[in-house]
């Protein structure tokens, strides 16, 4: 089990730069010469989309195709507009935008790329489309499964927020209208950034994952984890309305290599501490504010409900919640329960959680400093610093 644990944290190649993030579209409806029109804006990850990068990836290095993503990621706008025109993808057909279930003719306006800036953060594309002549009722929009999940909002004429909806993979949404429902609407709502807030931590926020299970392997006693827990809660909740209300604002170069750096933290403290002392939570309260800040970051990106704007941010909290709580439940039913009162359970663990999280922060370190993507994913590189890290803990610990 405890092989299978070590694979299972040890094995994936972490670079949360290259994060597959929701797409975001919103649909607005307009008047003019006495016709219903709507105009539909969608911001995606174009390079994702043209490199066939499978959405279920929870990172673009995941695929088999991420050696062609990076060198679209490399292009001017202009050149990479070049291409998504000369490529064999049909967006217009891809997209779905019904009425009483017959389609609804449209044509793409514009598409508008980022310039170039950090490589190491995906790039924005918004594609523009507009329609006319359509009625207020029994609306539909979706696209292929290919291009992932996205959230939709609809604006009615006076561009007010009537309509919400999360759509997962290979879904299309249900039928929408002009006409505002405030109370379906704001249940809508919670479901949606509750479901974002859950899917960022499990499956997709390995960091986050990670740190919770280093507090979990400290102690799976209830006392010391709900401390820690509680602290970390406590900090990046703060952080998270501080992101999003732009208070505070600190660039992903400097918070993501220091979220790593708390991994390793936690893990190797976890060797060396046996009580939980006034200084683990302080710590844990700390790193908790830098993670909150990497939430606020996402949820900023995909934007809040303008109607329901502290709901939205308080559901998505909590959706982030349900996912540390998922991983806590699944480290007890999964291991804990069965050997926590075992007396090598915190040599054996912590050791292993260790060489893990020196991993990460060796490959996050490679990616900031422009290694190369072979360099990060060398098995050679792996073995080495798994050996040497025993070797160093066996002063102290019998692996």
């Amino acid at each position: 089990m405890a092989r299978l644990l070590f694979i299972l944290l040890f094995i994936p190649s972490i670079v949360f730069s290259h994060e597959l993030k929701p797409s975001i579209a919103n649909f607005q409806f307009i008047e003019k010469d006495n016709k219903l029109n709507f105009k539909l804006s969608i911001q995606l990850n174009l390079e994702a989309i043209l490199a066939n990068i499978d959405p279920s990836h929870s990172d673009t290095d995941e695929s088999k195709n991420s050696d062609y993503y990076n060198s679209l990621r490399k292009l001017p706008a202009e050149q990479l507009l070049d291409v998504f025109k000369k490529s064999s993808i049909n967006f217009k057909d891809n997209i779905f935008l019904n009425q009483n279930e017959f389609k609804i003719p449209f044509k793409i306006d514009n598409v508008q790329i980022d310039k170039i800036g950090d490589l190491k953060l995906s790039r924005k594309t918004l594609i523009q489309i507009s329609g006319s002549n359509i009625n207020k009722n029994n609306l539909q929009f979706g696209w292929i499964k290919d291009y992932g999940p996205i959230l939709f909002r609809v604006s009615n004429l006076k561009s007010e927020i009537v309509y919400t909806e999360y759509l997962k993979i290979n879904s299309i949404s249900k039928n929408f209208s002009i006409t505002k429902n405030k109370s379906q609407n704001l249940f809508k709502e919670i479901y949606n950034y509750l479901t974002i807030g859950f899917f960022h931590i499990v499956p997709k926020g390995l960091d986050h994952i990670l740190f919770v299970i280093g507090l979990f392997l400290f102690s799976p006693k209830f006392k010391p984890l709900l401390i820690q827990v509680s602290a970390f809660t406590v900090a990046h909740t703060i952080t998270i309305f501080l992101g999003v209300l732009n208070i505070l604002s600190i660039s992903p170069q400097i918070v993501e290599p220091i979220i790593a750096l708390s991994i390793t933290y936690v893990a190797i403290e976890n060797i060396f501490l046996r009580n939980i002392s006034l200084w683990r939570p302080m710590v844990v309260f700390i790193f908790g504010l830098l993670h909150g800040l990497g939430f606020a970051g996402v949820i900023s990106e995909i934007g809040l409900s303008q109607a329901h704007f502290v709901t939205s941010l308080i559901s998505f909290n909590i959706g982030v919640e349900l996912g540390q709580l998922f991983v806590i439940v699944g480290c007890y039913f999964g291991f804990a329960y069965w050997i926590k009162e075992k007396p090598w359970y915190k040599k054996y663990f912590t050791n292993i959680i260790t060489q893990s999280s020196t991993i990460l922060i060796l490959t996050k370190l490679s990616v900031i400093l422009g290694f190369s993507r072979e360099l990060q994913n060398q098995t050679t590189l792996r073995f080495f610093v798994s050996r040497v890290v025993r070797k160093k803990l066996q002063m102290h610990l019998t692996f």
